[in-house]
């Protein structure tokens, strides 16, 4: 079975990713995403549009940078792979009990929290890179 709490990791790293990419070539950090996506909503109640709107910007702005899209495309496919509920009118929308391809993922994500594991993957590769660069630096700087 995918390891989703490494596929997220991994996914947390990488700029610029579109959804439908993810979904055609790597199903465990797609299902991350949305299933870490879908956590941006509360677990119980429901909120009017206007509120998962604001909460997915800020979602995308934060745990899911790496995600090129808008919240209105992330939102259809937290819909579409029914992890997200919406009234009939599109008015109200709530955090539905996640599917059986979802279940896995959701059990893993939700015994972390996937924002702080996004920021602490971030910084990491961001000091692994500085310190690369600084070696490097100093190799030019003896060489010379």
């Amino acid at each position: 079975s995918p390891d989703f709490l490494a596929a997220w990791c991994r996914l947390a790293v990488k700029h610029r990713v579109a959804l439908g990419a993810l979904a055609g070539s790597r199903a465990d950090e797609f299902t991350a995403a949305l299933v870490a996506a879908s956590f941006a909503l509360p677990a119980d109640g429901s909120v009017a549009e206007r509120e998962v709107n604001e909460r997915l910007v800020g979602w995308l702005a934060g745990p899911g940078a790496m995600l090129s899209t808008d919240h209105v495309e992330l939102r259809r496919w937290l819909v579409d792979l029914g992890l997200v509920e919406r009234d009939g009118y599109g008015r109200a929308y709530r955090r539905a009990p996640p599917p059986p391809a979802c279940r896995d993922a959701a059990a893993a994500l939700a015994a972390v929290d996937p924002g702080a594991i996004a920021t602490q993957a971030r910084s990491d590769l961001a000091r692994i890179r500085a310190d690369r660069r600084a070696r490097h630096e100093a190799r030019e700087g003896n060489s010379t």
